[in-house]
């Protein structure tokens, strides 16, 4: 498999999943409103970046289900998230930890079910960031300052970790493709 096209569509997704880790951790404002507001932007930017990756890489069978169940959960979520503004800590933390666990349980499912191993471990460790996520929001006992910085930290973490994983694909295809002295 040609692993440009992910590679390229993870570092896609990087750039909202940063801007809203940056977004948190510089805000002095860690409210619940805040964590909506970054929350529904974040999903309505990562949507359509995962809507884009089923067009532009060619995935096939369960990776591209998982897929499609990943951005139309996140798109979900977002509109959720924003009938919700007023809802407080609890609308803040149910939005939150509900999509994280079903987008965390989504993408472990594709990265065990994938034939690529490159492709497979990338979509493992993403699951398994974003079900920790899921696990720590609905479990602990988390004021708005905590839950809002939980949610910058674990953008910032999955951010970072797409660009790595963006480039890491797109990096191995040029080396495996490079042809011999």
């Amino acid at each position: 498999m040609n692993h440009r096209p992910l590679g390229t569509a993870f570092i896609l997704r990087a750039v909202p999943t940063l801007i809203a880790a940056c977004v948190i951790t510089f805000s002095g404002n860690h409210g619940p409103v805040l964590g909506l507001v970054v929350f529904l932007s974040f999903a309505f930017l990562v949507a359509p970046t995962l809507l884009m990756t089923i067009v532009m890489v060619p995935l096939t069978g369960v990776s591209r289900t998982m897929v499609g169940i990943q951005s139309i959960s996140t798109l979900v979520a977002g509109a959720v998230a924003a009938a919700t503004l007023t809802g407080g800590l609890t609308a803040l933390i149910l939005t939150m930890s509900i999509w994280a666990a079903i987008t965390g349980a989504v993408e472990l499912y594709a990265g065990l079910r994938c034939a690529d191993r490159a492709v497979g471990r990338e979509w493992l460790v993403l699951g398994g960031f974003t079900a920790i996520f899921a696990i720590v929001e609905a479990v602990l006992p988390l004021n708005d300052v905590y839950a809002v910085g939980i949610f910058g930290a674990y953008a910032m973490i999955v951010g970072l970790f797409l660009v790595i994983a963006g480039i890491s694909l797109r990096a191995g295809d040029a080396i495996t493709n490079t042809p011999a002295a």
